[in-house]
């Protein structure tokens, strides 16, 4: 049995802010108001912590897996902070093309409905939380079986 979560309520709502492997984590304030502990400091794997979560409903983590390098990993890993990533500077996730394709960026500020999109292009999944019934009734999303 696996369960289905219906993102109509959220795939908008959440924005991608902070990337440690297998975690993601989204948030619904601008990306220059997320903000965490050294999030200054590069490079970011060593010292920056998890973004701070001031509202109950203020950031989403979702876990994931698949072929994806983050910022400092793959043949393209420089020494970047967050707040250098979340500007744009490189993405969060990417792919490496061995075989000359285009390789796949998953930049700051995509979407979760993006984020989940560009995952399973790159031929990985995304795990929600069980616990998505806390979120406040407005941003409920109903869980079915398949």
């Amino acid at each position: 049995m696996s369960l289905l979560v219906n993102l109509d309520g959220v795939r908008h709502a959440y924005r991608l802010c902070f990337v440690r492997t297998p975690w993601a984590f989204l948030t619904r304030v601008p990306l220059d108001q997320q903000w965490g502990e050294y999030w200054e400091r590069a490079p970011y794997q060593e010292s920056a912590g998890d973004p701070y979560d001031d509202a109950p409903d203020q950031i989403l983590k979702v876990a994931f897996d698949g072929p994806l390098f983050t910022p400092d990993a793959g043949r393209d890993g420089p020494a970047r902070s967050v707040l250098d990533i979340n500007a744009g500077r490189t993405p969060w996730l990417r792919t490496e093309s061995y075989a000359g394709g285009p390789p796949l960026h998953i930049m700051a500020g995509v979407t979760l409905e993006s984020f989940v999109i560009s995952i399973e292009l790159a031929g990985g999944c995304v795990y929600v939380p069980v616990g998505w019934g806390v979120l406040p009734a407005s941003l409920s999303v109903p869980v079915g079986t398949a």
